[in-house]
């Protein structure tokens, strides 16, 4: 491994071994490597800055395959760079390439927020699963501005990001209900609504934390309206949409010394079919299993993150 390569996993390293956040807010980190790339390389050679975002992009992008909006940032990134031009006008493309990317996830949680007021029933419970930081935002959206409800969520075994959940929720005034995830049945019923985050979308379905389908599923039974709270740049095409299952954690975090002959499975991610959701809330309207095809873009995607035939 070169120098550069060493430098730069350790940069990503923060956000490999991440298992508390969404997919905004490891964007939002992966903005920071980025920057700091771009402060940092100071070769007279601009190609040295493009092999070190190319390093960087790459090793991001499989750090968390799951998460659609590393993908999103480092093609931006990457075409940003790849632009004629002078060092100085290089490194101002890649800046505002950044700074166009923050501004878009800030304004979509903003435009998302407002679709899912409409969805939060007043003086009833609510369900959110996992941790997101866009239902984060669109539940405190909700109570300050003056919508009461209450919230019900599970722990999100084995990384417990519920408990990050519960705790944004009962920090910003909201009366949180915990229990743990074999519990959901007890609590479901009681429910108007439930939401959850998205960390990618395509036409079989979306990626979320592994317990989404099960949630999914009880949700259609119990006849409780369940809806992914997420931006457009969670929108991958299949072939890039499969990558989470390439995604396996230690299985010492589920069972720390497991007797021989039991191999703990810790894959964190699963498919869930969009026909068990009622609607997917995006910036640009709520997106269902028949209309999703034409949010869809056909965006170029940089030869240093296609993804290699099988």
């Amino acid at each position: 491994m070169t120098d550069q390569h060493e430098h730069i996993a350790k940069l990503v390293e923060p956000i490999t071994n991440d298992v508390l956040s969404g997919a905004a807010e490891l964007a939002l980190q992966a903005i920071s490597i980025f920057q700091t790339l771009l402060s940092e390389e100071k070769s007279p050679n601009i190609e040295d800055l493009r092999s070190a975002l190319v390093v960087a992009s790459k090793a991001l992008v499989e750090a968390q395959p799951a998460m659609a909006p590393l993908f999103h940032l480092s093609n931006q990134i990457l075409y940003a760079a790849r632009q004629p031009g002078t060092d100085r006008q290089v490194r101002k493309n890649c800046q505002e390439a950044l700074d166009r990317f923050e501004k878009f996830l800030c304004d979509s949680v903003s435009k998302i927020a407002d679709q899912a007021f409409d969805l939060i029933p007043p003086g009833e419970l609510v369900f959110a699963y996992s941790f997101s930081s866009t239902v984060v935002s669109c539940l405190l959206n909700a109570r300050a501005r003056g919508r009461y409800f209450r919230v019900a969520c599970s722990e999100s075994r084995p990384s417990l990001e519920g408990r990050k959940l519960a705790t944004h929720l009962a920090n910003g005034g909201i009366e949180v209900i915990f229990t743990f995830d074999s519990a959901m049945g007890l609590v479901l019923p009681n429910c108007s609504v439930a939401f959850m985050g998205c960390d990618c979308i395509g036409i079989p379905g979306l990626v979320n934390k592994v317990g989404s389908l099960l949630l999914a599923l009880a949700c259609r039974d119990m006849g409780i309206p369940l809806y992914a709270l997420c931006g457009t740049e969670k929108f991958v095409t299949d072939d890039r949409l499969f990558e989470f299952e390439n995604h396996e954690r230690p299985g010492s975090e589920v069972w720390e010394e497991p007797p021989k002959g039991v191999k703990v499975l810790n894959k964190q991610f699963e498919l869930i079919p969009l026909k068990y959701l009622s609607g997917v809330v995006t910036e640009q309207g709520i997106v269902t299993e028949q209309n999703l095809a034409k949010y869809l873009s056909n965006l170029p995607v940089h030869e240093a993150l296609k993804v290699a035939p099988v």
